[in-house]
């Protein structure tokens, strides 16, 4: 790895003096005796924490440094492995015990207890997944290098654990942070809680190069430094995770216990270690009189956090929290008067740090039988399976994702009959799979995972749904910290049924589709199937090489084959014949999409010169983003079009819209965000206007939404559930905090004729969050997706209030306005990068809307 930084520095030295020299003048680490190591006066950057980490293994044989990925910004994603020299001489095969330890199902418990007896505990501590809470990363560098200058105290860790020390797991986000403070402050931090260099512009350091928040994507795996992290975590099989973050500059410092619900799978008396390392990392903050705060506010509810994954998997992961995030800087006054500095973060992590690697070291044996046993109750449980149909266009994406947490997947050989449950509920039947639908079992070392991501309802304590309704009855916000519904066969629109056990059949392990087959050449066009899992990667470089081709908005069969709406078809007459079917082979192969020769204009049902094949239009897109937009809602529609399905497509700052000359553009996405007002106001607003009467399109996404329905504006009719109400009707007593939804999935009807709803196969569960809810609109062929009207809640929690005022709303909605139009999603269409039964609607939104006009 050393050789590879080192080439890369000397080809681009020419190019990048300016920028060494000023690296040059970086003054020197501060000093800390009674660390053995400099921290706190100034922010690190990544490029140092690497070179600094390479320096203690220069310099120490109880470090070893290795790189397990890169960030979309190309930055080196690195891990040091600390031990003591004895235990790198037989590291492999301490690694090779640790993934037994992990394996139940292949692994007696007998040889587990031989394992145990003189194998180390792995314990994973993870910094700087957001990039803004800067203190993990300085802590990390301070504990690596008091963990290899050995003493006393350091002697029964090197031992007994193999330490993992991930220094920063956000390079990219902390870049972005350290360089805008540096920026800012002048020649000394400025405490001032109002001064500048506290308050971050848009977006802000929390995110990766995509505004992603890594933080809760562990489940998902979307970025690519989160897969990096995952393919880590299988490698060493860790018994102890540690994740460490920042808060509110005015809190403390938590450690578990962890707040209430806790996820009922993760078991394996969990909560006993929690107050085992809670009462160590309590004694040794006591010591030294620093506050902390235990079991209030982090949940371990939701499987996609850095604490909350890791459990899932038969480790004890934990989030420890200082008080400081973007705001704290290098200094900051709080209203105790005192003054919190980058210094004293980074010792309490250290402290917390330490304390829990001692603990480790004390109970290395009963945390690696733990660690079995955790896994163990699942291999040897009653077991629940989950059979997936092969027919849905998110099939082989919600394999893939599942496949990537380590679940094992079956799949069957041949068509064959099981007793099952719909997954709805209901009575068990027999009915026959065809060949290829997957058997996923709960009987498997995951198994705490999987029943997580696939069950429909994870289920939340009576105890803390009574606490929450007294607070709502009081009229208090409540605590449920993240979204209630996550569960994949929701998520991917999935026809799914359960069955007991293990459910004997004529399985196979899944494997990843191959690549499509080579494309024959066509003598009339190609076509791509609607529901082709990836239709959409090929229109987009359909588009990126400006080939002609049409949609179809209805479908029919051809050669036995039949094609859905949405359906795309490129005629060579319409194209460059000499190159066409060259790109076309190049297209299937980049995108993965299953090209079609078709040698007749009338090969079926319908001749392919039909009017109901449309021209589809470059939509020439607009995304736009910065300030006045929500960074997360902009990233994940930036990565998107631009990585996911590489749709072309320009990113316009909102700021500037009013001065752009939008007749380059076709179609406008604006994403969530509450800053609208602030940029478009007076003569911006009848510009907008203007150029949607024209025939462009806006496609607003949740709160963008209330801007164009304002009073102001009018542009959309739309109005907020209750809507105006009459004089003689009673109104609600006034509230401070609403109903609002933690993210529950309900059932939607949908209109199945319009081009947005091309590539859904069947009505789609939709997540809402919050307490944003919209009336349909007046003409009931405007309204493409809305609520069931009765017991629409599918997963998740929402109370009674909630629920009632759900029902029947409208989730999607198309809107007239002069020749163009206004196409408003209530929520995220694509949540997360998680919640792909709705992607479709977002994408032919974007894409076709200028091909289909009213």
């Amino acid at each position: 790895m050393k050789n590879t930084i080192l080439w890369a520095f000397l080809a681009l030295a020419i190019q990048l003096l300016p920028l060494q020299a000023l690296r040059a003048q970086e003054p020197p680490f501060p000093s800390e005796p009674a660390l053995g190591y400099p921290i706190g006066e100034r922010f690190t950057k990544h490029h140092r924490i690497v070179a600094f980490f390479e320096s203690l293994q220069a310099s120490s044989p109880l470090i070893r440094i290795h790189e397990y990925g890169r960030t979309y910004e190309g930055r080196p994603l690195i891990y040091a492995v600390v031990t003591s020299a004895a235990n790198h001489e037989r590291l492999e095969q301490i690694r090779v015990n640790a993934l037994a330890i992990g394996r139940p199902d292949t692994t007696t418990r007998a040889r587990a207890l031989e394992i145990a007896a003189d194998t180390p505990a792995v314990v994973m501590l993870a910094f700087g997944i957001h990039g803004n809470e800067s203190s993990s990363s300085e802590a990390a560098m301070v504990l690596a290098n008091r963990l290899v200058a050995g003493d006393e105290s350091t002697n029964e860790i090197l031992e007994n654990t193999i330490v993992l020390i991930d220094p920063l797991q956000n390079p990219d986000g902390r870049e972005r942070y350290v360089q805008w403070f540096l920026q800012s402050q002048g020649l000394e931090p400025d405490p001032n809680p109002d001064a500048l260099q506290h308050f971050e512009p848009w977006p802000g350091g929390r995110f990766n190069h995509y505004l992603n928040d890594m933080n809760r994507d562990w489940a998902i795996g979307s970025q690519m430094e989160t897969r990096a992290r995952l393919r880590l975590f299988q490698r060493w099989q860790p018994n102890v995770v540690v994740d460490f973050h920042e808060m509110s500059y005015q809190s403390n410092y938590f450690f578990p216990p962890t707040a209430s619900p806790l996820n009922e799978n993760i078991g394996g008396e969990i909560q006993k270690w929690y107050e085992i390392f809670g009462r160590a990392n309590a004694e040794a903050f006591s010591e030294r009189g620093w506050p902390f705060f235990v079991g209030e506010y982090f949940d371990l509810f939701y499987p996609g956090y850095g604490d909350s994954w890791p459990s899932l998997q038969g480790a004890i992961g934990m989030t420890y929290e200082m008080a400081g995030g973007g705001r704290g800087g290098a200094a900051v006054l709080r209203e105790d008067g005192t003054i919190l500095t980058l210094a004293d973060r980074s010792l309490r992590h250290f402290t917390a740090a330490m304390a829990t690697l001692q603990t480790a070291a004390a109970n290395r044996g009963e945390l690696l039988m733990r660690t079995y046993d955790a896994l163990a109750a699942h291999v040897r449980g009653s077991g629940v399976t989950w059979v997936i149909l092969p027919y849905s266009p998110n099939f082989q994406h919600a394999l893939s994702l599942l496949e990537s947490q380590g679940v094992e997947i079956r799949v069957l050989d041949r068509a064959t009959q099981l007793r099952v449950t719909p997954y709805e509920g209901g009575s068990p039947i027999r009915r026959e799979f065809p060949a290829g639908s997957a058997l996923i079992s709960s009987r498997q070392p995951q198994g705490g995972l999987v029943k997580s991501l696939m069950e429909r309802n994870p289920k939340l304590p009576p105890a803390f749904i009574e606490g929450q309704r007294r607070k709502i009855d009081a009229d208090e916000s409540d605590d449920f910290y993240d979204i209630t519904a996550w569960a994949v066969p929701l998520a991917h629109n999935l026809e799914v049924f359960t069955g007991e056990g293990s459910m004997e059949a004529p399985v196979s392990p899944w494997r990843a589709p191959a690549s499509p087959a080579s494309v024959a050449k066509a003598s009339f066009g190609y076509m791509i199937d609607g529901r082709d899992p990836n239709v959409y990667r090929a229109v987009g470089r359909l588009l990126e090489r400006e080939i002609r081709f049409g949609v179809s908005a209805t479908e029919f069969r051809q050669n036995e084959r039949l094609y859905h709406r949405g359906s795309v078809l490129i005629q060579v007459s319409n194209n460059d014949e000499s190159t066409l079917h060259e790109t076309i082979q190049q297209i299937s192969a980049e995108s993965g999409a299953h090209l079609h020769a078709v040698m007749s204009g009338w090969p079926g049902e319908l001749a392919l010169g039909s009017q109901q094949i449309r021209h589809v239009r470059d939509p020439r897109i607009a995304l736009v983003g910065g300030e006045g937009t929500s960074p997360t809602a902009f990233g994940m529609l930036w990565y998107t079009l631009d990585v996911e399905e590489k749709i072309p497509h320009s990113v316009i700052p909102l700021n500037r819209l009013a001065s752009l000359d939008l007749s380059r553009y076709r179609v406008l996405i604006f994403p969530e965000g509450g800053g609208y007002s602030n940029y478009i106001r007076g003569d911006a607003i009848e510009k907008l206007k203007s150029w949607i009467r024209a025939g462009g399109t806006v496609v607003a996404i949740g709160g963008a939404s209330a801007f164009l329905r304002s009073k102001d504006v009018a542009i959309s009719k739309l109005q907020q559930w209750p809507g105006e109400k009459k004089d003689d009707e009673p109104s609600e007593p006034p509230r401070y905090n609403d109903y609002r939804i933690p993210g529950a999935a309900f059932d939607t009807r949908i209109n199945e004729r319009s081009y947005l709803t091309f590539g859904i196969p069947s009505a789609p569960p939709v997540l809402l969050e919050g307490t944003v809810t919209l009336l349909p609109a007046s003409h009931a062929i405007d309204n493409i997706v809305t609520v069931e009207p009765e017991n629409p809640l599918l997963s998740g929690f929402a109370w009674p209030e909630s629920i009632e005022r759900v029902k029947g709303s409208a989730w999607l909605v198309q809107e007239p306005f002069g020749s163009g139009r206004v196409i408003t999603f209530a929520d995220e269409p694509y949540y997360r990068l998680f919640w792909r039964g709705t992607l479709p609607m977002f994408l032919n939104a974007a894409l076709y809307s200028p091909t289909f006009p009213r």
